[in-house]
């Protein structure tokens, strides 16, 4: 089992709670993801993942396929 891990990524394109939930929920349905929270004032995610069964690219395209920017 590898160690989970912590990112923050930074995400443009939020303007309210809705928006916060959108991306939180779309980053916790990618498999390996084991939390997800969206901070539109801050402008970003913080993910907590399993690195051996996925990575910030697949993070970053959930958060894309959301319809937001991932940085």
């Amino acid at each position: 089992m590898t160690a989970a891990r912590t990112e923050v990524v930074a995400v443009r394109g939020m303007h309210c709670g809705g928006c916060e939930r959108s991306v939180s929920f779309a980053v916790r349905a990618v498999p390996g993801v084991g939390s997800a929270r969206a901070d539109f004032v801050a402008e970003e995610v913080e993910v907590t993942y399993d690195p051996g069964q996925t990575d910030l690219d697949a993070i970053r395209a959930a958060v894309r396929d959301a319809g937001f920017s991932p940085v």
